[in-house]
């Protein structure tokens, strides 16, 4: 029995082969992350090594995985010593596979310290995915374009989705609990008196810009799908750079950053194309060839049209 023309249709969307070195980049880009975020980007999860047991109200699934023990100072101290001597090793590709599987497990303890005693971020959800499916994946060099799989593919969908998923239903929690107030009242206004900087405190003065930047922002979010349906790659580049600026204005404005997200979200992009060897050797002479390519693209030809062919002759009576 053949299969649907649309089942088939899925099928290759889903499972679309992508190259191995994209997989080298996100090791690195995740590795590297870990370290940032315990030492600049969350330094107080250490901080909850000194916290009393009794504060700890676990997450739902450390309360149905017994797992997961009241964190205390050896605890919190040695999971992030176990976190950050797997997270080395894996960003430079060695033994991939097993220490992936080692920083997956110790990051999501991290999490689970990180967010049982009041503070749930949903920003992470998508760095998570990626952190369980890298060990999945096969080994992987920088640069490798010529070696495609399908497992590849489907595990950086699986991220996609979720970088999705965290847009359209932080919209959907927006109208849930704030309802339609959440688009029409000052929301905007009260956190840029609680947290503004110097590149929105001017926009107090326009509430009206503000209302229409709550409006723009729940409907990006909802439309956010639609970069998983683009067949045209510049294109889905595109609305993936839209997605960072978003970000970066929103950092500016009231310094509310998504940075993991930031890292799981730039498995859209094409990174086996960077080979870093390169990178560094072309790097004192990168002005002179970007220069030479721009000369280059000007002495090409603009392709003319065929010449018309003259009428031919009637002949003679």
């Amino acid at each position: 029995m053949t299969p649907l023309p649309l089942a088939r249709k899925a099928t290759g969307w889903f499972f679309q082969p992508v190259a191995l070195g994209r997989v080298a980049a996100m090791r690195f880009l995740a590795g590297a992350f870990i370290w940032v975020d315990w030492w600049w980007y969350m330094p107080w999860i250490l901080g909850h090594r000194h916290v009393p047991g009794e504060l700890y109200q676990p997450l739902f699934i450390a309360r149905v995985l017994p797992v997961f023990p009241v964190p205390n100072y050896w605890i919190v101290v040695g999971t992030l010593v176990v976190l950050l001597a797997a997270a080395t090793p894996m960003m430079f590709g060695y033994r991939a596979r097993l220490f992936g599987w080692i920083v997956a497990a110790a990051y999501f303890e991290w999490m689970i310290i990180a967010m049982s005693y009041g503070k749930v971020d949903h920003g992470k959800f998508a760095f998570l995915l990626l952190l369980f499916l890298l060990p999945t994946m096969p080994k992987a060099k920088w640069g490798d374009r010529t070696h495609l799989s399908e497992h590849v593919g489907w595990g950086f969908n699986l991220v996609q989705i979720g970088v999705v998923c965290t847009y359209f239903f932080a919209a959907w929690a927006k109208i849930r609990y704030g309802g339609w107030e959440w688009v029409n009242s000052a929301t905007m206004t009260w956190a840029i008196i609680r947290r503004g900087t110097e590149f929105s405190t001017w926009l107090l003065d326009y509430p009206w810009l503000l209302r229409l930047s709550q409006w723009g922002m729940v409907g990006f979010e909802l439309l956010s799908p639609v970069v998983m349906f683009v067949a045209a790659k510049r294109l889905k580049y595109g609305i993936v750079a839209f997605f960072y600026c978003f970000h970066l204005t929103v950092f500016l404005a009231v310094e509310i950053s998504f940075l993991p997200h930031l890292v799981a979200m730039a498995c859209f992009l094409p990174w086996e194309r960077v080979r870093p060897r390169d990178l560094i050797r072309n790097l004192p002479r990168a002005p002179r060839l970007i220069r030479e390519k721009l000369k280059a693209r000007k002495r090409i030809p603009a392709p003319r049209r065929p010449a018309e062919t003259a009428p031919e002759a009637e002949p003679a009576s």
